[in-house]
């Protein structure tokens, strides 16, 4: 349900009107934007979580929480250039209060091909981000394995775009130097 109000200019004069309409639940014009971007990104997000270190219960909690706080802030982060941004922004920072190394990534692969190689692939790779210092491993999982763009991973890790090519190009090279051009 909305109310409709009329509007005049006080400078242009009474003649030029404005009909806005405005919402008597303002969460439910911001609940379905927050459903687009939860439904675009939750996966990824958890995914992108899942890569730089936390296992999968973990990833899903902390997405989950992530989101929840975004909700809390809608109203606010919808009016912003990048509201995926502002959530992983959240879940990255969640965590790394909440990182855990006791094993190897629960990871899912893909249902094609040579499972062995997969799963060999998967661990190296897994392995050569764990040795990244975090901002370099947040910054390799955002743009290379999320499909973030550096500016939108510079955005969501509050630092600058130059920070982030940087840190993607110093990524590149240790992925390189560890697994070989033929891996990545």
């Amino acid at each position: 349900m909305s109310q409709t109000l009329l509007l005049a200019d006080a400078q242009i004069g009474s003649t030029l009107s404005q009909t806005v309409e405005i919402a008597t639940d303002p969460a439910a014009g911001a609940a379905s934007d927050f459903i687009e971007v939860y439904e675009a990104h939750y996966g990824r997000l958890v995914r992108a979580l899942e890569i730089g270190g936390l296992d999968r219960p973990s990833a899903e909690d902390v997405a989950q929480e992530a989101f929840a706080r975004t909700l809390g802030h809608w109203r606010r982060v919808r009016l912003g250039t990048n509201p995926a941004g502002y959530v992983y922004r959240v879940g990255f920072r969640l965590a790394r209060r909440t990182f855990r190394r006791e094993g190897p990534l629960g990871t899912e692969l893909e249902g094609s091909g040579d499972l062995a190689g997969q799963v060999a692939t998967r661990t190296a790779v897994e392995s050569s981000l764990a040795a990244m210092p975090p901002r370099r491993r947040a910054c390799a999982v955002m743009c290379l394995m999320s499909g973030l763009s550096t500016k939108e991973a510079a955005h969501s890790l509050g630092i600058a775009e130059g920070t982030v090519r940087k840190q993607l190009e110093l990524a590149r090279s240790s992925l390189r130097s560890q697994l070989g051009d033929s891996q990545l």
